[in-house]
């Protein structure tokens, strides 16, 4: 009963309340920070891309590190009583941050950790009598970090692993700090204890914030992507085309040019066949175009409009520039044809081009010129393309 009582006088108390609540505070926000920076980059991207992002990263983990250690000290009187408050929140960020950010700079925080928490001991522990301690823990601290950063993913799914690592980080921690701060091994075993209630609540709410930002990507989704192609959809250009005439209107050098295109014939795919085949159509051809235009390196946007009409946005391109991409991407479309329950449907398209001009005076402008450009194209016969009024055969572009 005395070492219970013991142990709630010490450990759960105002000030670890006050703390813990500081170090969901703080990990609600590196999580929130990191979650955007992220999705901005893959392992694709270029380095000059994502070494900025997880600098950025870098120093916000640093600079929880500094709130807690002011938090401490403000709640302490500057005092070093309870340190293991402060330590325990401190690991709890590092080991969190290990699983959310993984990237290199994270890692070499967690590994430098031990010689920058407290600068004075680094030459102390060269005369300490538990030198050899210190350095059989920090191999052992490195050797988890190292495997936690690489096998992040086979941790988070699955508890057991993900316990026994939090708890071999934690012992690591621990017999560092005491090399520094003698204190009994019973006060390690409560403080193992508490990491891990720490690592537990951690955990909880991560999962917690997870689910509402993965709500969100899916409201995100529903919202701007077409649900029946998966590309973009009329809502999402309709919030661009601000954007982009505000962006290009003033940027004379930089061109910018709009591609609209529908399907030829297509309610005789729906009339012919049933709306099911006319909706595998829709699929096939926004799913090709999307394709084509990312294996051909356009930086293309493409939009479904409406209907079998889609429309294709070309920055920093000129009409003229775009003409060969479209009979490209037409042909692409063409020489794939569609096999749906053993039919053979060819799939053929319209097209009407036109760049943005210093006479719009706005970015229904170029929408109607583009549009008017489309139906000359279908007038003219369809399986053809209209660039500023000029109409052209896509078999004689072949």
């Amino acid at each position: 009963m005395n070492i219970l009582k013991e142990i709630i006088n010490n450990y759960f108390n105002l000030t670890s309340t006050i703390i813990t609540l500081v170090t969901i505070g703080l990990i609600t926000i590196i999580t929130i920070i990191s979650y955007g920076l992220e999705r901005r980059i893959t392992d694709k991207s270029p380095i000059y891309i994502r070494l900025p992002i997880h600098l950025t990263e870098g120093a916000i983990l640093a600079g929880s590190m500094i709130i807690l250690q002011q938090t401490f000290h403000v709640l302490n009187n500057s005092s070093v009583n309870n340190g293991w408050l402060y330590a325990n929140a401190q690991l709890t960020i590092l080991l969190y941050s290990m699983y959310l950010l993984r990237n290199k700079i994270t890692l070499l925080i967690n590994l430098l950790m031990p010689f920058a928490y407290h600068q004075s001991n680094n030459l102390q522990r060269l005369t300490n009598v538990k030198l050899p301690y210190f350095i059989v823990s920090y191999i052992f601290l490195v050797a988890i970090v190292i495997y936690i950063y690489w096998q992040t993913d086979r941790l988070q799914d699955s508890t057991i692993k993900y316990l026994a690592l939090q708890i071999l980080y934690g012992i690591a921690w621990w017999i560092l700090l005491w090399v520094d701060h003698s204190f009994s091994f019973s006060n390690i075993f409560y403080m193992l204890i508490v990491f891990v209630i720490y690592m537990a609540i951690i955990r909880f709410c991560e999962h917690k914030m997870q689910l509402t930002l993965a709500g969100y990507d899916t409201l995100k989704k529903a919202v701007n992507y077409d649900e029946l192609t998966g590309i973009r959809n009329r809502s999402n250009l309709d919030k661009s085309s601000k954007e982009i005439y505000d962006k290009y209107s003033h940027e004379n050098r930089v061109p910018l040019t709009m591609a609209m295109f529908d399907i030829d014939h297509f309610k005789l795919f729906n009339d012919k066949y049933g709306h099911a085949t006319g909706d595998e159509v829709l699929r096939h051809v926004a799913h090709t175009m999307e394709r084509e235009l990312y294996l051909r390196k356009t930086h293309g946007e493409i939009f479904r409009f409406g209907g079998e009409e889609f429309i294709i946005i070309f920055r920093d391109k000129t009409a003229e520039e775009c003409s060969p991409i479209i009979v490209d991407l037409r042909n692409a479309l063409y020489s794939a044809p569609l096999f749906l329950n053993g039919k053979k449907l060819n799939v053929s398209v319209s097209f009407g081009v036109s760049e943005l001009k210093s006479s719009d005076t706005g970015f229904t402008d170029l929408f109607n010129r583009v549009d008017n450009y489309l139906y000359k194209s279908k007038n003219a016969g369809r399986n053809k393309m209209t660039v500023e009024d000029v109409i052209y055969d896509f078999d004689e572009n072949k």
